[in-house]
């Protein structure tokens, strides 16, 4: 019997974060800084058209583990561009782009006030 011929060659991972990685960093962050009053989470589905969607959401473990969708993004297999999908939301076309969205986005004072009020809520 002979060899079989691998036609495959070399496989490795791409060598960017990706977002999904990103945002689950910043989602274990945030639980740290709110003595895990709020939390965060990143859940991934795919979408009919084979999109990766990522919902960035909000919980609030003591009030019955409420949860608030931040905000969702969306990429295809590529990784890059990546679309925000809320209302005017920009593309992103490189990691150094998502990575500033997100900065703005987490540290925004619209951002800060909605965990600002779950964490009244959650310590009333």
């Amino acid at each position: 019997m002979t060899a079989q011929t691998d036609f495959w060659g070399e496989i490795a991972p791409a060598q960017e974060r990706t977002p999904l990685a990103i945002l689950r960093e910043q989602a274990s962050l945030l639980g740290t800084k709110t003595k895990n009053l709020v939390e965060a989470t990143v859940d991934t589905s795919v979408d009919p058209l084979g999109q990766f969607v990522h919902r960035f959401t909000l919980v609030v473990p003591s009030l019955s583990s409420y949860k608030y969708v931040l905000f969702r993004i969306e990429h295809g297999i590529a990784i890059y561009p990546i679309k925000t999908l809320e209302p005017f939301g920009p593309q992103l076309q490189t990691e150094q782009e998502f990575v500033d969205w997100l900065h703005r986005k987490l540290s925004s004072p619209e951002t800060k006030r909605i965990i600002a009020n779950l964490l009244a809520q959650a310590t009333s």
